[in-house]
């Protein structure tokens, strides 16, 4: 709750506290001219005490925050500011008296067949509790937005991530290669052109498919995989060697869709292909991670870095576990995915 609107809340209930109080004593409203002394001394009160309830809640957000500790946090609040009220008013009301602001006895003999005192007190406590309600009330409303944002942002980031790895699926280059062996293929073996163009529709079927979903599991990964797998064989024939060793134990884990895809597009794309030293991809699981291995055939002259897809790799899996994806560039080219439950 801001200063701002402390200010006026807390004269507002300091002015009903004295209505209250003056009208259980005397059967009657205090005047504003001939009672302004008490007028003013309620305001006092309720401004200096406003004030100091909001420092306390301040000073204990910081040293025990209510994410540390509800209940913790809701008694100190609860004791702090009626200690506090309590205390201001005690020490408020001896200097008026002593002051002759205005003439009151506190806690005189007849304080239990008055009950002045204790209706106060009975009043001061149920509003701090009512006023803890609302701080504590102010933090999960507080919490719950900054929750939903940070879900918003870390949503949008992922598609923001997702957009790029679909991007490069649907790459113009990769639609020229893929139409230019439809091509070679028709006239050929019009057999292998109809499997090659059903293969292709089912990869971006795949490809479209997942673009607003973050995780897909193995299973679905493996299966799009294979199709993917098919257009390298006939595409490269035997200079292109791709084994899924994935146990069927493992099918139910789940993986940002298009990973291993993007994985075997690297490896195809940052080595040279021929039948003379063919390019050998191998998946497999374990219980910690999926791992990507090729051999290395040659740099092209001509290819990006494998740091764009594996960034776009590493970022997705960050929403997902706080263990890194590993690479390990020695004779052969290793990437270690890390296993994310289902």
């Amino acid at each position: 709750m801001s200063k701002l609107l402390r200010l006026p809340l807390f004269i507002i209930v300091g002015l009903l506290f004295l209505f209250y109080l003056f009208y259980a004593e005397f059967e009657t409203l205090p005047n504003v001219i001939e009672d302004f002394n008490l007028y003013a001394f309620t305001i006092i009160i309720s401004i200096t005490s406003g004030f100091g309830i909001y420092k306390i809640n301040h000073w204990l957000n910081q040293k025990l925050p209510w994410r540390k500790s509800i209940l913790s946090r809701f008694s100190a609040g609860l004791f702090l500011d009626f200690f506090f009220l309590g205390s201001l008013l005690i020490l408020l009301g001896w200097l008026a008296n002593v002051t002759s602001i205005i003439s009151y006895e506190m806690f005189p003999e007849d304080m239990f067949i008055r009950q002045i005192e204790i209706k106060l007190i009975v009043l001061s406590f149920l509003t701090m509790f009512v006023l803890t309600l609302i701080e504590f009330n102010t933090f999960s409303y507080n919490e719950y937005s900054v929750g939903q944002i940070r879900k918003l942002r870390s949503e949008r980031k992922q598609l923001e991530l997702q957009f790029e790895a679909l991007k490069s699926q649907l790459s113009p280059h990769y639609l020229f290669n893929s139409m230019n062996t439809i091509s070679s293929l028709v006239y050929r073996d019009p057999h292998v052109a109809e499997n090659f163009i059903r293969n292709l529709a089912d990869t971006f079927n795949y490809v479209l498919y997942t673009k607003e979903t973050t995780v897909v599991t193995i299973s679905d990964e493996i299966e799009a995989l294979k199709d993917y797998g098919y257009l390298l064989n006939i595409r490269y024939a035997t200079a292109v060697e791709l084994k899924i060793e994935i146990a069927q134990e493992y099918y139910d884990k789940s993986i940002p869709p298009l990973t291993l895809q993007l994985l075997v597009e690297n490896a195809v794309k940052h080595n040279i292909v021929s039948n003379d030293n063919p390019l050998k991809i191998n998946i497999r699981a374990t219980d910690e991670e999926i791992i990507i291995l090729n051999n290395k055939t040659g740099t092209p002259s001509k290819t990006a870095s494998h740091r764009v897809g594996l960034d776009n790799i590493r970022k997705r899996y960050s929403f997902f576990t706080p263990l890194e994806v590993q690479l390990l560039d020695t004779d052969y080219f290793e990437v270690k995915l890390p296993m994310i439950s289902a």
